[in-house]
């Protein structure tokens, strides 16, 4: 089960509440994986991720333009490979059958989540912090 801490936050209302949104997400998905299957998991996890992902990354977009963010460039690129890897899972669901073999799937799901929580989010995401409590005139100490 994944929990919110301070942390993560990049003090921006909007961005923390998705980012909070996809923990909840993740462990919903973890629920159900135990108490209906892979299948039926995935597919809960799934269902209007990447049209929410891409509404999320556009905004976290023009917040980090509005902010002059140093590391805008990269971050996006980040973004473009999550809806690529989240898009090939999505269609992977698609042309699986019922009986098929989901072990593979999951697999795919939570490296996506790894990489989205761990990397993006914890690594990349708190990196707009300082940025935006300097555009909003909050200064903090450097090292921050």
């Amino acid at each position: 089960m994944l929990i919110w801490r301070d942390a993560m936050s990049t003090g921006h209302k909007e961005i923390d509440a998705a980012n909070r949104q996809l923990i909840h997400r993740v462990n919903t998905f973890q629920k159900a994986l135990g108490a209906q299957g892979p299948r039926i998991a995935i597919g809960l996890f799934l269902t209007g991720l990447y049209e929410q992902a891409s509404i999320n990354f556009s905004r976290e977009d023009k917040v980090q333009r509005e902010c002059n963010f140093t590391f805008h460039e990269v971050h996006k690129k980040e973004h473009e490979a999550l809806l690529r890897s989240l898009s090939q899972i999505s269609h992977q669901y698609d042309d699986l059958d019922e009986g098929g073999d989901h072990a593979q799937l999951l697999r795919e799901v939570a490296a996506l989540v790894k990489e989205w929580v761990a990397q993006h989010m914890v690594k990349s995401d708190v990196k707009l912090k300082p940025y935006w409590l300097r555009k909003n005139g909050v200064f903090v100490k450097s090292g921050w």
